[in-house]
């Protein structure tokens, strides 16, 4: 060294070193290159995680061409339209926003397919189609005809899965509205089952009188509120 300090014993004297209090290399004229990238830790974005230079030393997992820090879905190959995401089924929504990213949809269904108008029109008339005998979960063979509609339904569309919601009216107790609305739903999963529909598309809650629909002040009112509500789901 001729008499000249190294300071940070890198081999590159004070002088010369644009490091001279950081022990590093003599590529880097005594600067550090902590993650071993080819990146000078002074330039580099990401100086604990080895990356490319065309990132300024960040990574890019998923080689998308949009580094890691600035990648939603950093280990999921994407564009940048959706920072990142890839969009599967090409249906314009980024895949952790769809909620069926593997069958084109439309925004208003958070990327789930539209639902037909056949499929709305069997579940409406289902909504108080279905009857029970008075204070029980038993169906009333007179329900068969829709929920078999219902059946085909679930046949015809493969992909949609349904919620199938228990309601009373709020006369009685409470908690025994809610057991039997819980019952009843259960009653028309069972009835689904048993067509051939397979459980795992099938969600029954019960809800008791929590979410009427009419004034229960009414006879009208309470028919109205005494239903089993299809919801779809994909």
């Amino acid at each position: 060294m001729k008499g000249c300090p190294d300071s940070d014993g890198d081999g590159v004297i004070d002088n010369d070193d644009a490091c001279p209090s950081e022990k590093g290399t003599v590529a880097f004229k005594g600067c550090p290159d902590s993650d071993g990238d080819g990146v000078m830790d002074k330039e580099d974005i990401c100086p604990s995680q080895a990356g490319l230079a065309a990132f300024k030393g960040c990574p890019d997992s998923d080689s998308d061409n949009i580094p890691d820090k600035d990648d939603k879905c950093p280990l999921l190959f994407g564009s940048a339209q959706y920072f990142g995401c890839p969009d599967t089924d090409g249906d314009g929504i980024a895949d952790p926003d769809d909620k069926c990213p593997n069958a084109a949809g439309i925004a208003a269904n958070s990327g789930c397919p539209e639902v037909k108008a056949e499929v709305k029109k069997v579940l409406a008339l289902a909504l108080q189609g279905v009857q029970f005998q008075p204070a029980k979960d038993v169906i009333l063979s007179s329900s068969y005809t829709v929920l078999n509609q219902v059946v085909k339904v679930l046949n015809d569309e493969p992909s949609i899965k349904l919620k199938i919601n228990g309601h009373t009216d709020s006369q009685g107790n409470a908690d025994a509205n809610m057991a039997l609305s819980q019952k009843r739903a259960d009653a028309v999963k069972a009835y689904l089952v048993s067509k051939g529909v397979d459980p795992s598309r099938l969600f029954a809650t019960g809800f008791g009188a929590t979410v009427p629909v009419a004034d229960n002040a009414t006879a009208a009112g309470r028919a109205k509120n005494r239903r089993v509500e299809f919801v779809v789901e994909f």
